[in-house]
């Protein structure tokens, strides 16, 4: 007997219109994700880009053409140079770029450390620690206890008064906790056990290197904490000029008049003409940007997998 075999239907051929989208690979949802995703980014540019061309643009051409400034017919860094011939902006510039690497490279050791050591749970009293550490990012004893504190401290007036007390950070001590709890590598740390490494050494040459990532992207934000505090300044060394970071001399630059009238005359001094203050506020900003702008691409491809690798749990 004879069995008759049935040929089966042929796929049914994709609509022209099917073809093309997939030959282009892309959707109408890829072109709205594109431009809202290039529109945000000159948004978000445009401003800086407006205050640098403001900040070495002469004035003349400036008021012409400010409220849509796109590239400069004339160049002319006459405004960096009195910037930079005023001598608060020179010592207040040295204060924060000291406070800044100080500051974030003791937080990073300090806050790492003790992290590490409440990581390990077996261990007894690090729960009570933990606990007590977070109980401080909720509650805090204010202002008027803080400042008595510093004062019998002898720290009222000083350069450390600016950099000790942020040396431990709760909020990055949380995130490295939960890195070293559950994302660090336990086979790394046992072997070097087995091999006769104490803690320290484990620590140091074995853990921390396996964490750059996160270490690196909690130090940017760390340093980025500290070129921005002004307030430190103003609530306990403010009687000290000699110590004022260059954050507190942006905001004197930006809303106090005697700050301008220093720097245009100590500008005058060193022959430059009377200069407008608006110029002399863009670049003074300029320079305050500078810094974080240009350490930022050395560390951006660590920030993304440091925040992922700090943000495990159980």
């Amino acid at each position: 007997m004879q069995t008759q075999t049935v040929d089966a239907p042929a796929p049914a051929r994709p609509r022209p219109r099917l073809r093309r989208r997939r030959r282009l690979r892309f959707n109408l949802f890829d072109v709205f994700v594109v431009f809202f995703t290039v529109t945000f980014a000159l948004v978000c540019f445009y401003p800086m880009w407006y205050v640098f061309l403001a900040s070495i643009t002469p004035y003349s051409e400036f008021i012409q053409t400010k409220l849509m400034l796109w590239f400069p017919q004339t160049v002319d860094f006459q405004y960096y140079v009195a910037v930079f011939s005023t001598e608060a902006f020179a010592n207040a510039l040295f204060i924060s770029v000291a406070k800044t690497v100080l500051g974030t490279a003791l937080s990073v050791v300090v806050t790492s450390m003790m992290a590490y050591a409440v990581s390990k749970k077996h261990l007894p009293g690090m729960t009570a620690i933990n606990a007590l550490v977070v109980f401080t990012l909720l509650f805090s004893g204010g202002l008027i206890p803080e400042y008595m504190l510093y004062r019998d401290l002898g720290m009222l007036q000083t350069f450390w008064v600016m950099v000790l007390p942020q040396v431990l950070s709760v909020f990055y001590f949380i995130i490295m906790r939960n890195y070293f709890a559950y994302a660090a590598p336990k086979e790394l740390e046992e072997a070097a056990m087995i091999d006769g490494a104490g803690e320290i050494r484990t620590f140091f040459q074995i853990i921390l290197p396996t964490a750059k990532p996160m270490l690196a992207a909690v130090a940017l934000f760390i340093a980025v904490n500290h070129w921005n505090d002004f307030y430190s300044y103003m609530m306990f060394v403010s009687k000290v000029p000699e110590l004022q970071p260059f954050a507190w001399v942006l905001r004197r630059t930006l809303v106090d008049p005697s700050m301008m009238n220093q720097i245009r005359n100590q500008a005058v001094g060193s022959g430059l003409p009377v200069l407008p203050p608006i110029g002399l506020r863009m670049a003074t900003i300029v320079i305050a940007m500078l810094p974080i702008i240009m350490v930022y691409p050395f560390l951006q491809r660590f920030f993304a997998k440091g925040m992922m690798l700090g943000a495990l749990k159980e």
